[in-house]
């Protein structure tokens, strides 16, 4: 962090340095030995000591009005079940009363409490527990004739967070409260209220921290410390056979034990998923589990550190991690370990200043599509000056300055930087994958850029240009309309419901005589659909703009193919026709193996390339030119590519580009030579390629200058 954190110690409030952030250079915190006094104008609630609060707040729930207690008491497994143990409201027909009910009034103990609505006829009544359960009386009086409904008198709760500091966490709700001797603006936060009314995030949902190491026994994060099912405290053996002893909540990679923490990884936790307990402050996803992955120490922390803490994250199945660290140059290691991760890889920015697109910092400017990085914004909603920023390699930006959460021994403390800012939007990830547990990486990193709240201060600054939006988030039905989410990868697997949830669309980037080819599968007893809509379509709820499209009747057993008529972004819509259900889809770009002749719609020419009747030729034809900017383009899916035409002594020399590497391919020959293989490239990665081939105007050594046709005969494909 590049500011300071000013830490609660009991009722002492005091200022100390930590040096880690998301910086540019790997460094750990430490408490800075020369005191300072503090000067904030902190709320006196603030210090009060741990009981009072306690006392507080459950007055705040239980109520401590005439008029509540009179309701009765309440034990603790009534209050479970959520409504008044002896009461019940009831709404009598018209003309009807409790009189109505005749002897029941006296079998079960019933009488009149008060009246709520006189018009309506609704009533709340007391009737003996001794002698009927709720259940019990329920059933009775809405058999009687005399009754339209009666139903329990339900508890309800203040929706209103209960944490004594939840006033100072300004990133979860900004009120213009002052904050650290900052007036804040009303309304630049996350807005996690409205999120918290659909989740507060799930136990099932594990967030790795991969930073300085977590308190785990501190009071607001002891209960939501992720443990490993597989292993068994304290024995000193390795039961899940992973390599680590005893690795019940995550793992020490840079000591090489289970035990280290920090207050700059335990900062980061409590923002995360700090327990909903009336005691201190509360997570972004306060339901959440927390991994503790510790990689960095006094001396910072090492590229196989990181790695091994990624991995080990990977082996547990985790889908979000926050990393609130940065340093070191681009590692061609650490770029493919986060790649193959499986998860979405939450980055703080940096905080050097800096336009991280000119100046890049790792891994936050690693160009992945699963890493969301995250600038840092004041309470005024203004990017903060520290903050690194980009308009390419920084998405989203996230509460980052004077930022209350935990640090070690009970406490708590205000934090500066991008590190700060990191964990909001992890806690966000996390909430959504809450109400959406099927989601991939890219389902993940589109809902959060495309939910955010933007800020003319952020215009240019993030890719998003937005703060990030936990309501927004977590409600946001973002694949079911163009522009859809970003189609990454070769697979996708979700689900549909033909009442609820009919479309997902995917967007999909295609090259002139690209082909692409999609396979669809369902769940039985569905009716799923395949629509491919063009550049311009701006929705699909309507048949204009289908370029392609698989609707076979009572399957969900689909499969199209389309060629790419032109550059540019399309929309693949899965389209529930009938049932609900889960879904996979497979995709492939570019021609699959075979021979593709100088006539085929793969292959897509720029120029005027004109066409050559042969009967010496493949397929009895080839193409030629002899102009500026003219070139051929195709894609493939294979290991191997051939280029086949003809040579002879009016052509030059072609320039061949695969995958972005260019080769110089002599066409000249003295004699004729057709169907000659002028280039050819074996053991290719699996996977799609593009070849290009471009006229030159070079000629061949020793010919004339005019001597700079191409031609081209077939390309295959293995």
């Amino acid at each position: 962090m590049k500011k300071s954190l000013s830490a609660l110690l009991g009722v002492s409030l005091l200022v100390f340095g930590l040096t880690l952030g998301a910086e540019s250079s790997y460094a750990e915190s430490s408490t800075n030995s020369n005191v300072k006094k503090a000067t904030q104008q902190l709320n006196p609630t603030i210090q009060i000591p741990a009981s009072k609060v306690k006392k507080k707040e459950k007055n705040l729930f239980s109520g401590s009005s005439k008029k509540e207690t009179r309701r009765g008491k309440i034990t603790e497994a009534d209050a479970k079940r959520g409504y008044i143990k002896d009461e019940i409201i009831v709404k009598f027909k018209t003309n009807k009363s409790l009189s109505s009910l005749g002897d029941k009034i006296k079998v079960k103990g019933l009488k009149l409490n008060k009246t709520l609505d006189k018009k309506l006829g609704i009533q709340t009544l007391k009737f003996d527990t001794n002698v009927s359960t709720m259940k019990e009386i329920l059933k009775v009086l809405n058999a009687s004739s005399a009754v339209e409904y009666a139903e329990p008198n339900y508890i309800y709760k203040p929706a209103a967070v209960s944490e004594p500091y939840y006033q100072y966490m300004w990133g979860l709700k900004n009120t213009g409260q002052y904050i650290d001797g900052a007036a804040g603006k009303k309304g630049i936060d996350i807005n996690a209220e409205s999120a918290w009314v659909k989740t507060k995030g799930s136990a099932s949902t594990t967030v790795a921290v991969i930073d300085t190491g977590v308190d785990i026994y501190h009071p607001d994060l002891k209960d939501n410390i992720w443990k490993n099912p597989g292993e068994i405290a304290g024995d000193g053996i390795d039961n899940d056979r992973n390599g680590y002893i005893d690795d019940v909540n995550g793992w020490d990679f840079y000591y090489d034990d289970d035990e280290e923490y920090d207050a700059h990884g335990t900062h980061v936790a409590g923002t995360i998923g700090a327990k909903e307990n009336s005691t201190g402050v509360i997570g972004v996803a306060p339901n959440v589990k927390i991994m503790s992955l510790k990689f960095i120490g006094p001396d910072g922390g090492s590229t196989d550190g990181a790695i091994a803490a990624i991995n080990y994250a990977k082996s547990k199945g985790v889908k979000v991690s926050n990393n609130s660290w940065g340093g070191g140059e681009y590692s061609q290691a650490l770029y493919d370990v986060i790649k193959s991760s499986n998860s979405t890889f939450i980055a703080a920015a940096g905080n050097d200043g800096d336009n991280i697109d000119s100046y890049p910092a790792y891994p936050a400017a690693y160009d992945l599509p699963n890493i969301v990085s995250v600038a840092a914004i004041d309470n005024q909603g203004n990017l903060d000056d520290f903050s690194n920023y980009g308009s390419k390699n920084v998405d989203v930006a996230a509460p980052g300055v004077s930022v209350l959460s935990t640090i070690p021994e009970n406490s708590y403390a205000y934090g500066d930087g991008t590190s700060m800012a990191a964990p909001h939007v992890t806690g966000v990830a996390s909430l959504v994958l809450a109400a959406n547990p099927s989601f991939s990486s890219a389902q993940l990193k589109d809902t959060l850029m495309k939910s955010t709240t933007k800020l003319s201060s952020l215009t240019g600054k993030v890719a998003s240009g937005g703060l990030v939006n936990a309501g927004l988030a977590v409600s946001a039905d973002i694949d079911g309309e163009i522009p859809g989410v970003s189609l990454n990868g070769n697979s996708i697997s979700s689900t549909l419901n033909a009442s609820t949830d009919k479309d997902d669309v995917y967007s999909v980037k295609l090259t002139k005589g690209e082909k692409f080819t999609v396979s669809l599968s369902g769940a039985a007893g569905t009716d799923f659909d395949l629509y491919l809509y063009n550049q311009n379509t701006k929705t699909v709820n309507s048949s204009d703009g289908i370029v392609a499209y698989s609707e076979k009747l009572n399957t969900s057993s689909e499969t199209l193919t389309f060629v790419a008529s032109a550059d540019g972004t399309y929309y693949l819509d899965v389209y529930a026709y009938k049932g609900s259900g889960s879904y996979k889809v497979d995709v492939k770009y570019g021609a699959t193996a075979g021979v593709y002749e100088d006539t085929s719609t793969n292959l897509a020419y720029t120029g005027n390339w004109s066409k050559v009747s042969n009967s010496s030729s493949s397929g009895g034809s080839y193409k030629a030119v002899n102009e500026a900017n003219a070139s051929m383009q195709f894609v493939f899916n294979g290991t191997e590519v051939s280029l086949n035409t003809l040579k002879d002594n009016t052509q030059g020399q072609a320039k061949v580009t695969l995958d972005g590497t260019a080769y110089w391919v002599d066409l000249y020959a003295d004699k004729p030579q057709y169907k000659a293989t002028v280039f050819n490239k074996k053991g290719l990665k699996a996977g799609k390629h593009t070849l290009k081939v471009e006229w030159s105007g070079k000629v061949h050594p020793g010919a004339k200058k005019t001597v700079t046709k191409v031609t081209l005969d077939s390309i295959t494909v293995k």
